[in-house]
């Protein structure tokens, strides 16, 4: 079968910061590849996605939406058209569920399942619309919705025999008699009884002859009920036993759906599709697909597929070739580890310790530049056939290094794309203990000599160098006893920071070793550090991150806080004074406590060239700092921001345009912050909005700056109203004057002066009072 593949460049996917992106805004970066649920209004195929919806009509990819177009998550459980009131329904594991109005894109948040509190689970895990009626299936029984006021009008707890609220996975209604798939069977019930009497349903269990007790999805069709578990299709004959459907593959289903005249019944298998109608005609068609079918809607001539990552099948009709249809973006909504380097964004799809799932050979790595997703996997290119689970990330001047869970380092040429992978097989890597040939590489890193420094994690030889445009990995062997290597970070000295762990990924202090000559083993030097008060002080045993400043001191995160090393380059040389960390001291005196951010979780640190600090946390957000760490500038949450998840597995920042790309456990997004580069000579300086007017604006922002400035701010009449200090290439300033006061109506300039106090840059903005 040939493929036609529809992409589409969107807003939302352009690289780093465009002019469309303004400052301190939120920016998404989604891939719509696996899809969760279909459904159709008037024409409009509607996705919905692990990151967000999108839609296709008429050929064409149409609606996007996502957390910043007001979704509640990015990633819907099940979506449904209410096409009587043209509006898009989308629920959620939690329970909310979203409202949208297909004219206007406005979303109503519905929270009353989100708010039951007698049970613990209530995920939305599908929909029926009957009667301008909204049924939903959750996770603890049936909701009902009267689709003209969106007010809850009833709720069926209790079906039959089976548990007060019993997990219901699908319902199906036909002719008043609603049909639910559960846990624990099949349950029916006519709508013109009172369905919240128990009495009133009809169930089928084991005890009745269902194969199993747990359905995942249930159709009535041609006068019978039919249940898919575990992969298979039953009937029931006869009001009576249950068997195999003869007409459907006996394993392997991963979706069945009537079509939408309800004449035909459908069942998708990995890449197959069987169809019958009600004379029990039956016809197969094969697919040719690089992923799993999770989903299937049809109607007499269309059939629309869900896949696990190649976004939406289209088949006109169904001899025709399948159409493809796929936003542009990464190839997973998974992000691990990011860097950025000369406005390249380089990234992995899994952090560490990853476990087993349908996308565990599907996770490579993303190189984002000039505005193009490149996506790097077995599905991608045949040199990664042989590679799962890349998650640490390292680059040096040739090349990007990508390690994996098991399979070594992946080397990727700049200039060539070229990729080699280096394993037990063709290298000196050594893999775990257990199995040699099982390699983890859980930390990269390179030094000033370009030279790139590999942790086999669990290993023998737990520490690799290869030297610069050289092939061979040169081991050494470990210093830190029983324990175990696993982050790694290079600071400016050429000190390799490394986090310890054990087997149980239990945090075991820290080591810092100064290797000198890379290929001399014999001039090795090394300290380890731990929490105790006498040696080093750290916050926790448990380090998750390492940054270094502007001003050359480098801070770790732990798993309770963060501490700082004022003159790293004396650790290893020094005595306990030097090697005693320094936690962060909260400049707010009437704080709980004297210590910043003491009991936060630290997952990932990046510093941004105004030397703030941003702190990306396990489940709490993220902070930015101030240069010292002693006061926090902001806070992002889901509640407060268009941050998208609170579990923050990695920040990476370009400081060319002030991007902050933040990885969360639900995809990735970023920040525009104010902090930028600096220009190398200043001139002229950008200033805007210009004219500013209270009224209208918030801020005055003014760009070309060196790296660290001092700005006068004078009136025509040449006297000085303000100044303000810069770090960076670009500030903000509110407009006002020493005193707090706004200016008068009128022409200021602003003139800047690099440390030296030569003045060097000169801006003027109009203000309006």
């Amino acid at each position: 079968m040939i493929k036609k593949l529809f992409f589409l460049s969107i807003l939302c996917s352009l690289p780093f910061a465009s002019q469309s992106q303004g400052l301190e805004s939120w920016n998404a970066y989604p891939s719509y590849s696996t899809i969760n649920s279909i459904t159709l209004n008037e024409g409009e195929i509607f996705s919905a996605t692990l990151g967000g919806i999108f839609s296709v009509e008429n050929g064409e990819i149409s609606h996007q939406l996502t957390t910043l177009d007001g979704l509640y998550r990015s990633n819907p459980t099940t979506i449904i058209a209410d096409t009587d009131n043209n509006r898009l329904i989308a629920g959620y594991i939690d329970g909310n569920l979203d409202v949208i109005d297909l004219e206007t894109n406005e979303v109503e948040r519905i929270e009353d399942i989100k708010r039951v509190s007698r049970f613990n689970s209530k995920s939305i895990n599908a929909f029926q619309v009957y009667e301008n009626r909204l049924y939903v299936a959750t996770s603890f029984g049936i909701v009902v919705y009267n689709l003209q006021n969106l007010f809850v009008e009833n709720s069926f707890l209790q079906l039959a025999d089976f548990d007060i609220g019993v997990q219901v996975n699908d319902l199906d209604i036909v002719s008043d008699t609603i049909y639910a798939a559960t846990v624990q069977g099949v349950a029916y019930g006519s709508l013109n009884t009172n369905l919240v009497e128990s009495d009133n349903w009809v169930n089928y269990t084991e005890a009745e002859g269902l194969p199993a007790n747990s359905v995942q999805e249930i159709n009535f069709f041609n006068s019978q009920i039919n249940v898919l578990i575990d992969g298979s299709i039953y009937t029931q004959e006869n009001n009576s036993a249950w068997t195999l459907h003869p007409e459907f593959p006996a394993s392997g289903i991963r979706s069945f759906q009537k079509s939408m005249s309800g004449q035909e019944l459908g069942a998708a298998s990995a890449s197959r599709l069987t169809i019958i109608d009600t004379e029990q005609n039956s016809e197969s068609i094969n697919l040719s697909l690089e992923s799993s079918i999770t989903e299937m809607r049809f109607d007499s001539e269309r059939i629309f597929l869900g896949t696990t990552n190649e976004g939406l099948v289209v088949l006109e009709n169904r001899n025709s070739n399948a159409d493809f249809y796929l936003p542009s973006g990464p190839y997973l909504n998974f992000f691990g580890n990011l860097q950025v380097e000369d406005n390249i964004l380089i990234g992995t799809s899994t952090t560490s310790f990853p476990s087993a799932d349908a996308f565990a050979f599907l996770r490579g790595y993303y190189i984002f530049e000039d505005g193009l997703w490149n996506n790097f996997n077995r599905n991608t290119n045949p040199a990664l056939n042989n590679t799962a689970y890349a998650f640490s990330v390292g680059s040096n001047d040739s090349s990007y290094f990508f390690g994996s869970w098991g399979d070594g380092i992946i080397k990727h040429q700049k200039s060539t794309n070229e990729i080699t992978q280096y394993d037990r097989s063709n290298s000196s890597l050594l893999g775990i203990d257990e199995n040699p040939n099982y390699v983890v590489i859980s930390g990269l890193d390179d030094d000033s000599e370009n030279n790139m420094w590999a942790v086999s994690y669990w290993a023998e030889f737990p520490l690799y160098v290869q030297l610069n445009e050289t092939e061979e990995w040169i081991p050494f062997r470990g210093r830190a006893g029983s324990s175990l290597y696993f982050n790694l970070f290079i600071d400016s000295f050429d000190q390799k920071w490394i986090s310890l762990v054990n087997s149980d990924n239990v945090g075991q202090g820290l080591l810092i070793l100064e290797t000198g000559e890379p290929t001399d083993p014999n001039d090795d030097r090394s300290v380890r550090l731990s929490s105790a008060i006498s040696n080093g002080n750290l916050p926790d045993d448990k380090i998750n991150a390492f940054i270094q400043d502007k001003n050359g001191e480098v801070w770790i995160g732990t798993g309770r806080g963060i501490a700082r090393f004022i003159f790293p380059e004396l650790i290893v040389e020094g005595g306990p004074e030097e090697r005693q960390a320094q936690w962060l001291i909260n400049e707010d005196t009437t704080a709980a406590s004297r210590f910043l951010l003491r009991d936060v979780n630290v997952s990932t640190m990046a510093v941004n060239d105004a030397n703030q600090k941003w702190i990306g946390s396990v489940n709490q957000g993220i902070w930015v700092l101030n240069d010292e760490g002693s006061r926090i500038i902001k806070r992002f949450t889901t509640e407060n921001s268009n941050l998208i998840s609170n579990n923050i597995e990695s920040i990476s920042i370009n400081n060319e345009t002030g991007e902050v790309f933040i990885a969360t456990d639900l995809g990735l997004v970023s920040y525009l912050d104010i902090p930028k580069a600096p220009v190398k000579s200043m001139d002229k300086l950008k200033v805007f909005p210009n004219p500013f007017n209270y009224a209208k604006h918030s801020r005055i922002v003014v760009e070309g700056l060196s790296e660290s400035t001092q700005i006068k701010v004078l009136g025509v009449d040449g006297i000085v109203v303000n100044e303000l200090t810069a770090q960076g290439g670009r500030i903000s300033w509110d407009g006002f004057d020493y005193s707090g006061n706004r200016l008068g109506t009128g022409v200021y300039f602003l003139i800047a002066y690099e440390d030296s106090g030569r003045e060097t840059g000169v801006g003027k903005v109009v203000i309006v009072k």
